[in-house]
């Protein structure tokens, strides 16, 4: 027959856990009350590089310390989730025999690592200098230019040039990076419908390893509500010899502008000045000639002109 196992009770197993919780609560006090010796990763970040240099090597991202202290100082301090920020215009120095190389003496940094954690004792920082060669960095301004593709409701129109501020930025980086960069550009953008003036800033496109002294831009582009409207204008006769007289068929010319409202009243036939030019007729020996047209003023759009090419005759001068 088989023996029956001895039964434990459920107050006799709630006692034995109660022990050994207490056992384990003591041992883990008395761990933490002594002293070890250990090494940590700790994760560091370079700020404050002077504006005229940049690091042309790689920059360390972590340092090996060997500590001393009590478990409960210790504990929790495996990894600091937040890097240390080193200043380096603070903590580095120029390499006496290499202006190129910055030096900077980790045990300097000491009291900078566990400064809520007094009880920790610092034995050594790996590496004890940090070295890293930086690189002399060129400037210059650039005009910035818009990136911008926009289109407007009907009758509405684009009333006046667009404006970028600043309209220029300083770019800085190796000579040879920015030695072709001719401008600054802004991202990509798009605008439909458009029946307001438009205000926004804009962010520059990044350029790998160069500054910017400005990372955005504002934006206006002046929208108006426009009418259409035509001139008849008086056609003129250039380089023509005195000897000779061009007369053309017709004589005047329409020209037909889309002009915003804010500005129709200040548009003259004065302000208009199309003309044909007698040298076309022994260059192209040609029929007709065309009409061009000088002057007109600049805030008007979708200028056209009727003909675009007359008859003439020549004659000459008694």
């Amino acid at each position: 027959m088989n023996a029956k196992k001895p039964k434990i009770s459920k107050k006799r197993l709630a006692i034995f856990s109660v022990f050994v919780l207490i056992s384990a609560v003591f041992w883990f006090l008395s761990a933490m009350n002594r002293e070890y010796t250990t090494k940590l990763d700790y994760k560091i970040e370079f700020i404050d590089f002077p504006d005229d240099v940049r690091p042309a090597s790689a920059v360390p991202e972590k340092l090996l310390l060997t500590v001393k202290g009590f478990g409960y100082d210790l504990i929790g301090l495996s990894n600091n989730t937040n890097p240390l920020k080193i200043s380096i215009k603070e903590y580095a120095i120029k390499d006496k025999n290499d202006k190129s190389k910055l030096i900077i003496y980790t045990h300097l940094l000491s009291d900078k690592f566990f400064p809520e954690a007094s009880g920790i004792e610092i034995l050594s920082v790996d590496p004890e200098t940090v070295v890293f060669k930086v690189e002399k960095l060129a400037a210059k301004k650039v005009p910035v230019k818009a990136d911008i593709d926009f289109s407007f409701q009907p009758l509405y129109m684009q009333s006046d040039k667009l404006v970028l501020t600043p309209d220029s930025v300083v770019i800085s980086g190796t000579e040879k990076k920015i030695k072709n960069i001719k401008y600054a550009e802004t991202d990509k953008l798009k605008f439909s419908d458009l029946k307001d003036s438009l205000k926004k800033s804009v962010s520059l496109k990044k350029i790998s390893d160069v500054r910017f002294s400005e990372n955005t831009v504002k934006l206006l582009l002046p929208v108006e509500k426009y009418t259409e409207n035509t001139t008849e204008v008086n056609l003129q006769v250039k380089n023509c010899p005195d000897t000779l007289q061009l007369i053309t068929f017709p004589d005047k010319i329409r020209i037909t502008y889309k002009v915003v409202l804010s500005r129709f009243s200040f548009v003259k036939e004065e302000d208009f000045e199309p003309y044909v030019d007698y040298n076309d007729i022994s260059e192209n020996k040609t029929e007709k000639l065309k009409v061009y047209i000088s002057k007109y003023p600049e805030f008007l759009n979708s200028l056209q002109i009727s003909p675009e090419f007359v008859e003439y005759i020549i004659e000459k001068k008694n």
